[in-house]
């Protein structure tokens, strides 16, 4: 009766662990998609893993991917998206007994009805969650005032239902798919009860069985003489006699055949004993040898592994000459890297005016050395300001700042950088003219906006950067004159508190149209 209980319980944590894993797998699921899903996609993933772990009971792990959810969808402008996670994110507070529930309805409230999106069911959703927080909070005019905007919702929704009933069905929810797995996970849930309980009615039924024969068994021993008793009980101590003698006689075999053991062994162990000695013996001489060898080895392996450090610290600073830090690292690690996006970057386009003829008066190898010591200056005047060189194509030079996940847009490093980098031409001008030899006059030019920044190619890394930020830092550098800084409007808002400024009016820019600019007064 005790195994068929244990049975029985071990068939019941059974069938529990399955739907405990019929609910676990969608989360699982969703967060391995999660790791290479980017942009809106992404959201709607964090948003769908928010309700399946709202309906798993796990409301810190649905709190964590809503507020993720949320960051994101701000950084996109994704308005719709934000409210909605805003909403689970409100839902996981309030079924975590966390505080500010109602702050993150109100928010998903504000943000559907400043973008005018007209997604009643998330708004009646939010109103409803706001209208049972202030009940249980018994604030009876709160709760009032969301219930008549409940009202005037659901009235504008019916009209609106109405008027659908002539047009074509509307596309579906953001929350369809996940809907229709945590659907689909219900059902198995329900399969798997109903298996449950026919195998816990086969169990009772196999009970009953076991009881039934036992009862007969104990029937038949009651009915039994004594007379019976007497002869089964002979019986039982014959069949142990029997089995003690042939113990017994197991025993004085299994003794002989221990004693002929003994002596096969003692005479392999003294075989043993020569082998182990003549190889001892020649352990020892080759161990000698080895150890004189080793020495030398010792010595040349030392050397070599300096060598080796050496050139792997020159590889790593020469990846880092070329790579930034973030990006080498993640190189290192995977063998690949993902592009990013940053948001507000600052961006530098450097050339130098009527380069085709100064290349005219020069040699190529004058030409090509006269620019190296221009770009090495420049390369230290960025690498002092904490700036990324991007790269150089023929007399041009382009950097930017902002690209480090810690760093802002580093837009006053950038016009201080480009200031020095004037200076130093000025002053190395004047020598040249001393020397009758061609000037040097770059036009600069600086932007910022978001970009995307990421290494291109499988050999030969280049980190680049890209975007409609780098095509208009190039165009104002192309509308800017020898010897000055020339900045758009968007650069000359973040710094005109601390710069002197010369507003250049709208200027048409290659494929841009106008453009605000601005030079930069040293």
């Amino acid at each position: 009766m005790s195994s068929d209980r244990i049975f029985f319980v071990f068939a019941l944590v059974l069938a529990l662990q399955s739907i405990g894993l019929a609910q676990v797998d969608p989360i699982r699921s969703l967060e391995d998609q999660i790791t290479t899903a980017s942009g809106e996609h992404r959201v709607e993933l964090l948003i769908a893993l928010a309700d399946a772990c709202l309906g798993a009971g796990q409301h810190d792990k649905a709190l964590k991917a809503s507020e993720h959810a949320e960051q994101l969808s701000s950084k996109l402008h994704l308005e719709e998206w934000r409210a909605v996670a805003l909403n689970r994110e409100g839902r996981a507070r309030l079924l975590g007994g966390k505080r500010r529930a109602a702050t993150s309805f109100e928010r998903s409230l504000k943000i559907l009805r400043q973008a005018n999106i007209s997604n009643n069911a998330l708004i009646l959703d939010n109103l409803e969650q706001l209208y049972q927080i202030a009940l249980r909070a018994g604030n009876e005019r709160e709760a009032a005032l969301w219930a008549a905007q409940i009202a005037q919702v659901s009235g504008g929704e019916s009209a609106a239902s109405s008027r659908q009933q002539t047009q074509p069905p509307a596309a579906a929810g953001p929350s369809v798919q996940w809907r229709q797995e945590l659907e689909a996970t219900q059902r198995q849930m329900v399969e798997r009860e109903r298996v449950f309980e026919e195998n816990r009615r086969q169990l009772l039924k196999n009970s009953e069985t076991l009881q039934r024969k036992l009862a007969e068994q104990e029937a038949a021993l009651e009915h039994m003489t004594e007379a019976q008793m007497k002869a089964a009980v002979m019986l039982m101590q014959q069949r142990l006699l029997l089995d003690s003698v042939l113990f017994h006689r197991g025993m004085d075999s299994l003794a002989v055949a221990n004693a002929q053991l003994a002596l096969r062994e003692a005479e392999s162990t003294r075989r043993f004993y020569y082998v182990v000695i003549a190889l001892l013996i020649a352990l020892a001489t080759g161990a000698a040898f080895s150890y004189w060898r080793a020495r030398q080895h010792g010595r040349l392996l030392a050397e070599k592994n300096a060598l080796i450090r050496q050139e792997q610290q020159r590889s790593e600073e020469l990846l880092l000459n070329i790579l930034p830090k973030r990006v080498a690292e993640e190189l290192k690690k995977m063998g690949r890297t993902q592009a990013h996006y940053y948001p507000d970057v600052t961006v530098l386009f450097a050339d130098f005016v009527g380069f085709s003829k100064i290349a005219e008066q020069l040699s190529p190898q004058q030409l090509v050395n006269e620019l190296d010591i221009c770009f090495q200056q420049f390369d230290a005047i960025v690498v002092r300001y904490g700036l990324e060189k991007i790269k150089t194509i023929g007399d041009a030079y382009m950097c930017a700042g902002g690209l480090s996940d810690t760093a802002n847009a580093q837009v006053y490093e950038m016009l201080q950088a480009a200031q020095e980098m004037q200076q130093w031409l000025a002053s190395w001008n004047a020598e040249r003219e001393r020397r009758q030899l061609p000037r040097f006059d770059a036009r600069i030019g600086i932007h910022r906006g978001p970009v995307v920044a990421g290494v291109v190619g499988s050999r030969k890394f280049a980190f680049d950067i890209w975007g409609d930020t780098v095509n208009v830092a190039a165009r104002i550098e192309e509308a800017g004159v020898g010897g000055r800084i020339n900045i758009s409007g968007e650069v000359y808002e973040a710094i005109k508190e601390r710069f002197s400024c010369q507003y250049r009016g709208k200027v048409e820019a290659k494929n841009k149209g106008q453009i605000d600019m601005y030079f930069l007064l040293n």
